[in-house]
Order: structure tokens, then C-alpha cells, then sequence
């Protein structure tokens, strides 16, 4: 049987938490300088979850709404929750599972802890075949 990729194979271990009370212009100066697509946006207790920011809620729900960016907060456009997937889950799964909820990105645990984010992107450009 041959070597299956995973998750933790594609994943980008590198990625930022942001606050949800940060202004959408600081956060996209950040990912702009930083070449990201998407944040993970911090729960504000406990009893919350994770959030994430992409250019494309940026793109709909503040330039595509006339928005202005520098009023606008990052917990007013962040999509809640994010979809999480463990970092064994074979690539091949984990592609239907985003696809089957239109998304494009998710978290990624292992052993209760957010080591990384993945994307449909990040699994097409580095799949082996």
C-alpha cells in the first residue's frame, strides 16, 4: 500500500492568531507584509471558539459592502467556527471534507492543540501524485 500523504505533510505550521477587536486595515497590512491569506482570530474566553479571517471575507464583507477598513473590527467579518482537522486525516479526506462545506481553509489539531492551518491551495500544490 503506498505512503499516504497527511495533513501534518501540507499544513502550514507557520500561521498567526490574531484578536478579534483588531481593526481589519492593521490585520491585512500584517498579512500583506507577511504573504498569508487567512488568520486565525483568538477566542475571547474559554467558552469560545476560533475564528478566521480570509482576503476573501475582506473582499465581500468590507469592499464588496463599501465598508471602510479602518472602522471596521476583524470580529464583524471573521467566519465562526472554523473547521478543524486532525493532522492524520489523509489528504484525500481532508480535500472532500473543505470542499463538502465551501471552504477553503481549516485548523489543524493534534492532541487538543491548534499546530497549524491547512488549505484546499496548500494540499493542491504540494499533493504528490
Amino acid at each position: 500500500m503506498p505512503n499516504i500523504q497527511k495533513v501534518r505533510d501540507v499544513m502550514m505550521s507557520n500561521f498567526t492568531k490574531v484578536d478579534g477587536i483588531a481593526k481589519v486595515s492593521d490585520i491585512l497590512n500584517m498579512m500583506k507584509n507577511e504573504r498569508i491569506n487567512a488568520v486565525l482570530v483568538e477566542p475571547r474566553d474559554e467558552n469560545d471558539v476560533y475564528g478566521i479571517m480570509t482576503l476573501k471575507d475582506i473582499a465581500r464583507k468590507v469592499i464588496g459592502e463599501n465598508r471602510n477598513l479602518h472602522e471596521t473590527h476583524v470580529y464583524e467579518i471573521m467566519t465562526k467556527p472554523v473547521l478543524s482537522i486532525t493532522s492524520d486525516m489523509p489528504i484525500p479526506y481532508a480535500a472532500r471534507f473543505l470542499t463538502n462545506f465551501n471552504v477553503s481553509y481549516a485548523m489543524v489539531i493534534e492532541s487538543n492543540d491548534v499546530i497549524g492551518m491547512v488549505s484546499l491551495n496548500g494540499m493542491v500544490n504540494n499533493w504528490v501524485d
